[in-house]
């Protein structure tokens, strides 16, 4: 159902065509009913303005309908959060994106790790592999604990088995096990030899931004959601924007057909309370545009400031732009990328061809997307369940129609 329908005043006023609209809520019904317990939200903002705001399918397997204030899983549009509270970081003096990463780890080293600097994890192109960390993190734990964690295995036997390989490497005892295990796995990463020559490669990689979200603890001494929500969500009005979701709203989380892809995960309690810096977040519809918002209109919204414009500019530029296309599920795609955002520059990707090449934004597996259009004046943020795993194939033709809306 439609939650938010404006009359073809306001639609006007704001050059959309009302029509339009009314055909992508027929093309939302149409995908949400093609299979059973699927889902779709849909919330578009123009220069400001809600000029669509839907939801479809049920809240949890067979319950009843989405709610409007559903809550659900950012999955990797947390980077984008990552990046931000790093931004914040640089503007105040507590880091600077030039910097060597080995700055702040000293551990990380050997090879080229002392090449590597911060914006190059931002952008995906700092030589670390998160294939290259899994399959280190792997063989180590196997040769300290003898259990292959490759295949599947329980939580209690992961960190059993984590917590006999931090042992092994002298590391010290802490309290409580969540964070010993956690801990475990950052120190495995910076042992890890990088999968490619810094600046050269570029290699999407969710462990690069662990490590920078383990750094915004080190460097503030909080928490990162306690951190967060103190610099973000709170100045920005995202009151259902977690990385630690409260118990209360836990009958607000949605929850996936266990045959989907990424069930398992997405519907775990653990990922509920993940701090996970690439990601751990949860978040609303509403909430999603707010933060796209500001990003629109250069780090402010309402009252609060929470990024400079010089900030914005460098966020979304093409840091990429020398190196060479890269694989990306089932094509070569152009590496442009900003720092924290998938940039456009002329790419051709799952997003649609009718957005400007201004656009920035990023997706989430499970669904999750978050796109910004300087040029359009416009914020969308959306969820589609989709059948195939990393498949977007309906977000791109969602865009299409919105963009059909526009003069």
């Amino acid at each position: 159902m439609v939650f938010i329908k404006p009359g073809d005043y306001h639609l006007k006023e704001l050059n959309v065509d009302p029509g339009r609209l009314e055909y992508l809520d027929s093309f939302l019904k149409q995908i949400t009913e093609s299979a059973p317990n699927k889902f779709s939200a849909v919330r578009v903002l123009r220069y400001g303005e809600v000029i669509f705001d839907g939801g479809y399918g049920v809240q949890t397997p067979n319950g009843g309908p989405l709610r409007e204030d559903a809550i659900y899983p950012l999955a990797s549009i947390t980077k984008s959060f990552t990046a931000t509270l790093i931004a914040i970081l640089q503007e105040d003096g507590l880091i600077d994106v030039w910097d060597k990463l080995n700055t702040y780890y000293p551990e990380f080293t050997g090879g080229k790790k002392d090449e590597v600097e911060i914006w190059q994890v931002m952008a995906h192109c700092s030589g670390i592999s998160g294939e290259t960390m899994y399959q280190y993190l792997t063989d180590t734990v196997k040769e300290y604990s003898g259990l292959d964690i490759s295949e599947d295995c329980s939580w209690e036997d992961y960190s059993a088995a984590l917590l006999k390989t931090r042992s092994a490497l002298g590391l010290p005892k802490i309290e409580p096990v969540e964070k010993a295990v956690e801990e475990t796995e950052t120190a495995l990463n910076l042992r890890t030899p990088l999968g490619y020559d810094p600046g050269t490669t570029f290699s999407y990689c969710d462990t690069g931004y662990q490590l920078l979200a383990k750094l915004v603890e080190r460097l503030t001494g909080e928490d990162i959601d306690s951190y967060a929500a103190r610099r973000l969500f709170k100045p920005l009005g995202m009151t259902d924007t977690h990385f630690l979701l409260p118990k209360e709203k836990w009958l607000r989380y949605v929850r996936r057909d266990p045959t989907f892809h990424f069930a398992d995960w997405l519907n775990s309690d653990d990922l509920l309370t993940s701090t996970h810096g690439a990601a751990g977040l949860k978040s609303t519809m509403r909430d999603m545009t707010r933060f796209g918002q500001m990003w629109l209109q250069k780090g402010t919204l309402d009252d609060a400031r929470i990024l400079s414009p010089a900030s914005i500019r460098l966020m979304t530029a093409d840091h990429n732009a020398k190196l060479p296309p890269s694989y990306w599920g089932t094509r070569w795609l152009s590496s442009s990328w900003g720092l924290g955002w998938n940039v456009s520059y002329g790419k051709k990707d799952d997003l649609g061809l009718l957005r400007s090449d201004s656009t920035f934004d990023h997706a989430g597996a499970g669904g999750a997307r978050l796109f910004i259009d300087p040029d359009n004046g416009l914020v969308t943020a959306m969820y589609t369940v989709e059948l195939e795993a990393m498949s977007y194939e309906n977000q791109s033709r969602i865009a299409n129609i919105i963009y059909s809306a526009l003069d």
